[in-house]
């Protein structure tokens, strides 16, 4: 076994690599993520703008087995570094998991970083005996915080959607406006956003890891969107805005994929602390839902994670019907 950096222009490899992280999904994850091939390639070619990623693939016989990437933020978090690894799963318990964490490991401490961090994935009730669990435990990690995994079955009932509408509005009052926006908000809403999603890291519950604000600029917004179209993405974002102040005091953002016909992601969601006690968080969630039903009717689900920590997010999902379906350890490991 050879573990080689990988070249980013290697399409061969890339299409192979695209079948390793299929088939380790499929058996490591309840809710699998599908992919093409073709949004596949776009992914791993994407580095965000202020995050500089090395990859890594574990080969035998000429042929990829496993693959790990290292995302090293460059203007934020400059202690810290996240990881991602996928082993096939016909080559599992051979030591290909080791030698990449290994690898990864030494490229991170060799970066100046004193923390990595990565994600393992297990089912309901099996945080203290599942295996990968204790992969990374043997390897020195501990576990930092706990998420949890829902799914939202979809299309929400009408009534339902429509009840939480109308008490979100009575608690809002005419204190804010709120709109959503497909593709992108408008350009006068974007510093606002990025202000908003700099402060998740530090506004949710992150266990025993203290972070930075992150740094976003409208620029790379931009960036984003530009390759979500790339992909075949579609961003559907629903802003609450501070009428008085003109302040996005909330928003969240889900991001409807081409390669999976029937899952969408619910992605960041955040309420500005001075703006909390509105219903802002609901507001946000339930216009987004009610624009998903009109966008793409077809989608059968919605997935999101929150730390188990974090009851208002949680009780905001639980009103609308997410289901636990399993949970998301993050590993941290300090060099």
């Amino acid at each position: 076994m050879d573990i080689i950096p990988l070249d980013r222009d290697d399409d061969v490899m890339l299409k192979a690599l695209h079948g390793v992280a299929t088939r380790s999904e499929a058996v490591s994850r309840v809710q699998p993520v599908q992919r093409t091939e073709e949004e596949f390639l776009k992914m791993a070619r994407f580095s965000f703008p202020g995050e500089r990623e090395e990859t890594a693939v574990a080969v035998v016989d000429g042929a990829p087995v496993g693959w790990v990437r290292l995302f090293l933020p460059e203007r934020d978090n400059l202690d810290k570094s996240w990881s991602q690894l996928e082993v096939d799963p016909e080559h599992r318990r051979q030591g290909v998991g080791s030698a990449l964490a290994e690898w990864a490991e030494q490229r991170a401490e060799a970066a100046g970083r004193h923390m990595l961090l990565t994600e393992v994935f297990v089912p309901v009730g099996d945080r203290e005996s599942h295996a990968d669990r204790e992969f990374a435990l043997k390897r020195g990690y501990a576990v930092s915080s706990v998420e949890i995994v829902r799914s939202l079955p979809l299309p929400v009932d009408s009534d339902v959607l429509a009840g939480h509408e109308a008490r979100a509005a009575e608690a809002m009052g005419d204190l804010f406006e709120l709109t959503v926006h497909v593709d992108g908000v408008p350009d006068e809403l974007r510093q606002g956003v990025c202000d908003a999603s700099n402060r998740l890291i530090l506004d949710a519950p992150t266990g025993d890891v203290e972070f930075e604000p992150e740094s976003m600029t409208v620029e790379d917004y931009e960036t984003l969107l530009a390759h979500l179209r790339d992909t075949g993405r579609t961003m559907v974002t629903a802003v609450a805005v501070h009428r008085e102040t003109g302040v996005v005091a909330a928003y969240t953002d889900l991001a409807v994929p081409s390669g999976d016909p029937d899952v969408v992601f619910q992605w960041g969601t955040l309420v500005l602390p001075e703006h909390r006690g509105h219903r802002l968080g609901m507001a946000v969630k339930a216009a987004n839902l009610r624009e998903l039903g009109r966008l793409a009717p077809e989608r059968r689900s919605v997935q999101t994670m929150n730390d188990e920590q974090n009851p208002w997010m949680v009780r905001i999902n639980q009103d609308l019907g997410f289901e636990i379906i399993e949970e998301a350890l993050t590993m941290r490991k300090a060099f």
